[in-house]
């Protein structure tokens, strides 16, 4: 009996699709074939292949007679899966419809995937079929089981004839075993229908993710440039102008935004954290409105901060968000309502303990008076998609956001519950200095006074920005502050000014089509070794920054001011003579 093979059938006539998921599989320890004609491809497919990869355009004036009597040659227990690569078409599912009508009435077990598909999409849905396939054997063997069963009860029945009770037995032992095989048949179809619910629901989630990082992107790009043509505004007018009130309270609106877009980019796991000393308590309490709002009437909130501040090191916007998770979370345990309490405290640990040194930490509370958490929850409660609620009520993603953050933040998170009285959540982080950093992005708008122009005249700048908007506002900007300045819209426009003596500064977006910033400062400084870099991006990753030398990031939305100091910072670094 021919064993099950793992094997991967790739036909792609045109393109690199067939190198490329045929890279990504091998990655996988996949095997897989490539064939390059119609022949080739009807020849390998036998069945006790694993499955088929391929593209629709591969099939386009194919004589698809021969793939069906090739189908129709396998025994009836086989029905390899087909993964069928499609282009992406406003009318998809007419086109998919029109394929399927050419396609043989065997060739039935078939997965469309749109491109381009992210290496994710394609591996799991080959996994899955891989698996699906396998269980295919499975059946195959249980059935040949069953046939033998049954030859051996026919045999069993003549040579049992003379004994009427025994030959009821034998039927029973046989019947009991068919109705196992039944059930695990049964268990099988259920699970392969949860694994492709998960995979549906893993695919959502990532283009979810995706989307909301290409809107706070966007929305980062809006706010820059509001930002700067306000600060320019408010440059214009005297400090006793009636206006400038006004221009100021648009700027602080404005870190609103700001806030928003970090906590957009953070749920698309786009941005690295950015960790440096905060005020906790002063986090907390200005959390208190928002939290009260998220609650409803019959939840209540109480608060109980030290006087004193607790300094810890974080990520200010991402330890909000799990602070906030944490809320949301006891609110959900009470849905009758209930009381959910808020507190920081110190705590020293003398001995190191199975997720943290020895040392001294803020610990940040959140305790409520639900039904608390069961033993076998609390074992699985920071595990990814876990949940205790309702299908369709919860992800299974927030408390494991918390135990990533605290974690990442070089804390933990503990869980302290008995079951029908309620559970605290506490985030235990690093004590940090007393004096904190003011958080990247902040916006200062107590005066409407210029950046640091020490140095700005005679100070060249190339700013490349694909934002017309931003780029003209900054433009304007640095030009108020005596800076030379000379703008491109794209990587390649800005590389072809670059010279022996412009600019001083580089200044470059890293989002943009073609070249990233990233890219762009590189060429550049291939071309001018040594040439100042500020990379100004919606993101907080500075990983962006590999192998660009004497380069800074300024993350959007940034005040004029700010970027006139990081470019005069760093001409003052460069210009600097060697001792």
């Amino acid at each position: 009996m021919k064993a099950f093979s793992r094997l991967i059938v790739i036909f792609a006539r045109f393109g690199r699709d067939a190198q490329t998921a045929e890279m990504l599989l091998r990655k996988r320890a996949i095997a897989t074939t490539t064939v390059h004609s119609f022949d080739a491809f009807v020849e390998a497919i036998d069945p006790y292949v694993g499955g088929v990869l391929l593209t629709d355009e591969s099939l386009s004036g194919a004589d698809l007679s021969v793939l069906a009597n090739k189908l129709d040659a396998q025994p009836s227990w086989s029905d390899v899966p087909f993964i069928i690569l499609t282009q992406r078409s406003r009318f998809e599912h007419a086109h998919h419809r029109r394929l399927a009508g050419r396609l043989p009435a065997r060739m039935t077990n078939l997965v469309y995937i749109e491109r381009p598909a992210s290496s994710l999409a394609l591996t799991s849905a080959v996994e899955a079929a891989l698996s699906g396939r396998e269980r295919q054997f499975q059946i195959r063997d249980e059935l040949r089981a069953a046939a033998t069963m049954n030859e051996r009860l026919s045999a069993a029945e003549g040579r049992l004839a003379r004994s009427h009770a025994e030959l009821e037995r034998q039927v029973a032992a046989r019947t009991h075993e068919l109705r196992e095989t039944n059930r695990r048949l049964t268990e099988e179809v259920q699970e392969r229908t949860r694994a492709e619910e998960a995979l549906a629901h893993a695919q959502k989630m990532e283009a979810v993710g995706r989307l909301t990082g290409g809107i706070a992107h966007d929305f980062n790009n809006l706010l820059m440039a509001l930002v700067a043509n306000l600060e320019l505004a408010r440059r214009k007018l005297d400090s006793d102008h009636a206006v400038l009130p006004l221009l100021n309270n648009a700027l602080r609106v404005t870190e609103r935004g700001s806030k928003l877009s970090g906590q957009l980019l953070a749920f698309s796991r786009i941005q690295k954290l950015v960790l440096q000393p905060v005020d906790i308590d002063a986090r907390m309490r200005d959390l208190m409105d928002l939290a009260r709002h998220s609650l409803g009437v019959s939840h209540t909130i109480e608060a109980h901060f030290a006087a004193e501040s607790h300094f810890v090191i974080a990520d200010s916007n991402q330890i909000e968000l799990a602070i906030l998770n944490l809320v949301n979370n006891a609110r959900d345990a009470m849905p009758g309502g209930g009381v959910i309490t808020l507190s920081t405290s110190t705590r020293m640990l003398d001995e190191p303990d199975a997720d943290l040194p020895s040392g001294e930490y803020v610990e940040i509370k959140v305790s409520d008076t639900g039904t608390g958490i069961s033993e076998e929850a609390r074992q699985r409660i920071f595990d990814p998609f876990f949940t205790t609620k309702p299908v369709g009520k919860g992800t299974g993603l927030g408390l494991a956001q918390v135990w990533g953050i605290a974690h990442q933040c070089g804390g933990t998170v503990k869980v302290d519950s008995e079951f029908g009285k309620g559970a605290s959540f506490s985030i235990l982080l690093p004590v940090a200095g007393s004096e904190r950093e003011e958080p990247a992005g902040t916006l200062p708008v107590a005066d409407g006074t210029a950046g640091d122009a020490a140095g700005a005249e005679g100070t060249s700048v190339l700013i490349i920005d694909d934002d017309d908007n931003v780029r003209e506002s900054l433009v304007a900007g640095l030009e108020m502050d005596a800076f030379e300045v000379r703008d491109a819209r794209s990587g390649t426009e800005g590389l072809a000014m670059i010279g022996e003596d412009f600019p001083n500064v580089l200044v470059v977006d890293y989002a943009m089509p073609a070249m990233n910033g990233a890219e762009v400062a590189r060429a550049a400084q291939k071309i001018r070794p040594g040439l100042p870099v500020v990379m100004v991006t919606g993101y907080s990753d500075t990983a962006a920054l590999d192998g660009v030398a004497n380069a800074e990031v300024l993350r959007k939305p940034f005040s004029l001011a700010e970027l006139s100091r990081h470019i005069a910072r760093l001409r003052r670094s460069t210009a600097r003579p060697s001792s």
